[in-house]
This record gives structure tokens, sequence and C-alpha cells, in this order.
């Protein structure tokens, strides 16, 4: 092994570390409360080190959420093109992927539901505005692609495509924020009991008779 070899291995050796610092850090203390400082402290290096890999703790946070963010979306994107289930069982697939990956990993899932784009330009270049923003969309045209060929293939009642996803994913927000509220210490999660719930009232509502 050549020295630019080795450096580069020792390079990414060091970004794992302070990736998996910062990950305790935010996990522990949040990341509003979290500081450059802590995590520095954590991997027990200067806080300008850090600097040397990571522009600020909002790039660190960005690069420690988007692999779950990234194969959200790919797992979204097959779920919407697998022509060989119904537009019916897919959507509760698209629902469950969702669910999963907000029960799997919490800190990408609040990162993208949380989205405000006028907060989030102090927080993020531009680059990283952009590569939210394309993810979201695409997120929403998955069950906006499976709608509507429903409504096509005549399954479903006529709608606007656009509007029914707006719904499915607003009224996901809303079921998860709302459960979470409401949860106390040993008592039953009702949450992907009233996600199903709903999923299965919309689709009433959708298929026609």
């Amino acid at each position: 092994m050549g020295v630019a070899e080795r450096k580069q291995l020792e390079k990414d050796a060091r970004r794992k570390m302070i990736l998996d610092c910062a990950a305790a850090v935010f996990k522990q203390k949040g990341f509003a409360e979290s500081t450059i400082g802590d995590i520095a402290e954590k991997a027990q290096i200067a806080k300008g080190t850090i600097y040397l890999y990571f522009k600020s703790k909002a790039d660190l946070y960005f690069n420690l959420t988007q692999p779950a963010i990234d194969n959200l979306s790919r797992r979204l994107k097959k779920i919407a093109a697998d022509k060989s289930a119904p537009p019916e069982s897919r959507i509760s697939r698209l629902i469950d992927a969702v669910y999963d990956f907000y029960s799997l990993d919490r800190d990408a899932y609040y990162l993208i539901t949380n989205y405000r784009s006028a907060d989030y330009q102090n927080l993020f270049p531009k680059e990283r505005l952009k590569v939210l923003e394309r993810i979201m969309r695409s997120n929403l045209k998955q069950m906006e692609i499976v709608i509507e060929e429903g409504i096509r293939r005549g399954l479903f009642n006529d709608m606007d495509p656009y509007s029914g996803a707006v719904i499915f994913w607003s009224s996901f927000i809303g079921i998860v924020k709302f459960q979470e509220n409401r949860m106390m210490p040993g008592k039953k999660d009702y949450r992907k009991e009233t996600l199903a719930q709903f999923v299965d009232s919309m689709l009433k509502g959708l298929k026609k008779k």
C-alpha cells in the first residue's frame, strides 16, 4: 500500500469516527443543543479538526441522515414501479416503508418532515437544500404515480392524484406526531394501528364500488 492510499484510509477512518461521535452526541442532546465542541470532546480531537472534514454542525447532521433518506427514496421508487402488485397494495406498502424509515432513523425522518425552507436556508448550503427538495418531491411523486395509475385503470374514483398524495403524506406526519404526543411510558403504542386504520379508510374512499 502506497503512502497516498494509507493517508486516504486514515482520513476515511477519521471522518467515520467524527460521524459516529456526532451521532452519539445528537442522540443524547438533540441537534439544537449539541455543539461542535461537544462532538470534538466526544471524539477527543480539536474542534478545528472537525472543520477539516465538515463545514458545520448542520453539515455533519446532513451527512449522518442522507444515507437513510436516499435509501427510503429508492425503496419508494421500487414499490411504485412494481406493476405486479395492484395500486391498492402499493399504497399500503409505501406507507409501511415510510413507517419503517421513521422507526429506524428518527433523525433522518425529522430532517425531512420538519423541513421549512426559510429555516433551513440558515442551516444548509444551497446544494444541500436542493438535495432535500429533490428527495421530498420524489417521495411525494411516488404516491401520486400509484394513485394516478389506479384512476387510469378504473380502480379508483377520479380525483387529483397530486392532492391525494399530499393527503396521504400530510396525514401520515400528523398521525405520527399526534400519537407521539399522547404516548405514555408503559402504555400501548397506537401509531401503527392508527395509520393502518387511516389507510384502510382512505382506500375505501378511493376504490370504485
